[in-house]
């Protein structure tokens, strides 16, 4: 079987696989991958919203969790920096900005890659025109006679498009099947951010809702801060109701313009889903432990709130939110 139809092979496996690999593990996944096709030791994907190579979300393999920062710390004194920068889309050895006999006796060696064992660096840049995020693809052996071929400067430089592709691919996929759903297509939609509130994938729709509502705000990025938290959690701003739930280092925050039932408190929102669904005020009372006098009192406010007087224009109201 030829290269070419193994690459291709490989390129397909990418995407076809992206429905079965959670996302916040699609880039660990792939590099694992990336690994069958060029050989080496340790990788690193970086990602961040300005071509300073400051890292928003980061994955890697054979690396530990200080690694993108030391490499932060250390990149004016990398040579390979601007090598990267200047030519995105081609991998740069380091061997291609300074000679081994400099690169091995210098602090940045000594500093940053010699405590990880990195004898061999090939590393690549790519910019996505349509979210502004810049990615550092770093692909590194821990053997210094086991150099980066032409070959494999070429495969690399193949596939960083792909790689970059298909976790766009995976992310869009979990967009289109997260949303909940009671939301309907044209009332909400979804991004995939990370933690600084940059966008790795982010629907059309929600562009326009941020644009409508949050008209003065930052193109690359969400007009609002995001906490760190373990579970979904929710927040009302600008006639918006936003939904955040974490993906790891990454959130996916849905977006939706306020509606009437937003008016309503959690245990009215308790009992008109009961109420709609057909219970009697005696199944919803025995079902939330009240006394059906409580329910019917509820009930009364949340008519009073909706400016509604029937459970038929309560259940049309729910089934049109």
């Amino acid at each position: 079987m030829s290269s070419s139809i193994l690459l291709d092979e490989f390129i397909s496996h990418l995407y076809r696989a992206a429905p079965s690999v959670q996302p916040d593990q699609y880039r660990v996944w792939a590099l694992e991958q990336l690994s069958r096709v060029i050989d080496f030791d340790a990788a690193f994907w970086g990602t961040g919203n300005q071509a300073a190579i400051r890292f928003h979300y980061v994955s890697h393999l054979g690396l530990d969790e200080h690694y993108a920062t030391r490499l932060e710390e250390t990149m004016e004194m990398n040579p390979i920096r601007d090598g990267v920068l200047n030519n995105l889309g081609k991998p740069v050895d380091m061997s291609d900005v300074i000679s081994d006999e400099a690169f091995y006796q210098s602090d940045l060696y000594h500093q940053m890659f010699q405590p990880y064992g990195i004898e061999r660096i090939l590393a690549s840049g790519h910019v996505d025109m349509n979210t502004g995020l810049y990615t550092l693809l770093s692909l590194y052996r821990f053997n210094r006679e086991h150099v980066f071929t032409d070959e494999e400067r070429q495969l690399q430089q193949h596939l960083i498009y792909h790689l970059v592709s298909a976790v766009s691919h995976a992310f869009f996929l979990h967009l289109r099947v997260g949303n909940r759903l009671q939301e309907t297509e044209d009332q909400s939609a979804s991004a995939i951010c990370d933690q600084q509130g940059c966008f790795h994938e982010v629907q059309p729709r929600f562009v326009a809702l941020l644009n409508e509502h949050f008209p003065d705000r930052q193109m690359s990025t969400l007009p609002f801060e995001l906490k760190r938290q373990s579970s979904v959690y929710r927040l009302e701003m600008n006639n918006l109701s936003i939904e955040i739930k974490p993906l790891g280092e990454l959130v996916m925050v849905s977006l939706r313009p306020l509606g009437p039932l937003d008016l309503l408190s959690g245990r009215e929102h308790q009992i008109v889903g009961l109420v709609c669904k057909g219970l009697t005020f005696k199944e919803v009372a025995k079902s939330l432990d009240l006394a059906p006098s409580t329910i019917s009192n509820h009930l009364y406010r949340v008519y009073d709130k909706l400016d509604i007087s029937s459970r038929t224009e309560l259940a049309k109201l729910v089934d049109n939110d």
